[in-house]
């Protein structure tokens, strides 16, 4: 019996984001970081200090990232706008619906819309490997985007509406929930026949962005996977898992940023504070934590109620709507420049 090799072409070094070492190391093998703490907590490891190294240490201090190129950059101050005072009424809907009696409903919401973020983080990560490899093809563009977004949101939905609902219980639920499973794998068969077909054409394969989808795909199905055997507190743990892998590339990616385009001599006059940040990672890390911490832990510490917590959803909200606006590089050159993509 004969077997045919199949010749793979990958893509060329020049389409990693910063470099094969750097992208390697943070924007895809700190996935292994969230793989090994989903192992910790399956084993028993007690959550309590993992949750505070994750949210005073890491997961906290990304959300208080974004103020080192908004908040502190005079031209993005006033690029921005009145965007700015978003977090005004941000911090203002969870106290109005704790008053409401829809505690719950509110912090279903939250947790939605933070797992779309990191969902969004993921597609963008995506799309700058699909622009450093010239990947313009759109029934790409349609599977890429499908495929990871389907599998980001699919387990969250199931995680969900079995946690925090009783509508599981109902058979046209179940019905729902066969049917959404098959039309999933049908997207996975048709992105991987995709990947077998380019390779078989002899036509180079996006080596990072896959790498990506190989790491993230199973990460985000075991994490809510083990969530769902914790009951409620399973979210805090999926939250984890998830959160630290996104954070890890938020920080590599922002400093990234921040270097490039804060680096010019006239950068400080220009920009203000956020140059000023950019001179040493250790100026970034040390702002983003000390912001996390007087902002969100000593508040949340000091005024343990309801309202205070509700309210301090507001920062990451904040952080959601901005960074929706302040990543996109279409039509900002020099975002463009300062991510190497122009």
């Amino acid at each position: 019996m004969s077997s045919q090799t199949i010749p793979v072409r990958m893509a060329p070094a020049a389409n990693w984001i910063i470099n094969g070492r750097e992208d390697l190391t943070w924007f895809i093998g700190s996935s292994l970081i969230s793989y090994a703490v989903l192992a910790l907590m399956a084993a028993g490891f007690p959550l309590t200090p993992l949750y505070l190294i994750w949210l005073v240490g890491i997961d906290g201090p990304h959300v208080l990232a974004t103020v080192t190129r908004t908040y502190f950059d005079k031209r993005e101050r006033s690029r921005l706008g009145s965007l700015l005072w978003v977090v005004v009424p941000a911090m203002m809907l969870g106290p109005v619906l704790v008053a409401a009696k829809s505690e719950m409903a509110f912090y279903t919401f939250a947790i939605c819309w933070l797992h779309f973020h990191i969902a969004k983080q993921h597609f963008g990560f995506v799309m700058l490997y699909k622009h450093k490899a010239g990947e313009r093809l759109r029934l790409d563009f349609l599977l890429d985007r499908w495929f990871l977004l389907a599998s980001l949101m699919l387990p969250l939905g199931q995680f969900v509406v079995r946690t925090y609902t009783t509508l599981a219980a109902y058979p046209a639920m179940e019905l729902l929930d066969t049917v959404l499973l098959v039309a999933y794998a049908m997207l996975a068969t048709a992105f991987l026949l995709r990947q077998v077909h380019l390779s078989r054409s002899g036509l180079p394969l996006n080596a990072p962005k896959l790498m990506l989808f190989a790491v993230v795909v199973p990460l985000q199905w075991l994490a809510f996977g083990y969530a769902a055997t914790c009951g409620t507190d399973g979210i805090i743990r999926a939250g984890i898992v998830l959160g630290l892998f996104h954070s890890f590339q938020y920080h590599r990616l922002m400093w990234f940023h921040n270097r490039n385009r804060y680096s010019g001599p006239q950068a400080e006059s220009t920009a203000g504070l956020a140059a000023t940040l950019a001179r040493r990672f250790g100026y970034y890390i040390g702002a983003a934590i000390l912001l996390n911490l007087v902002l969100e832990i000593l508040p949340n510490y000091m005024m343990p109620n309801p309202y205070v917590k509700a309210a301090l959803w507001g920062i990451p909200f904040t952080h959601y709507i901005l960074d929706s606006k302040i990543w996109r590089v279409r039509g900002d050159k020099e975002l463009a420049v300062a991510l190497r993509l122009a």
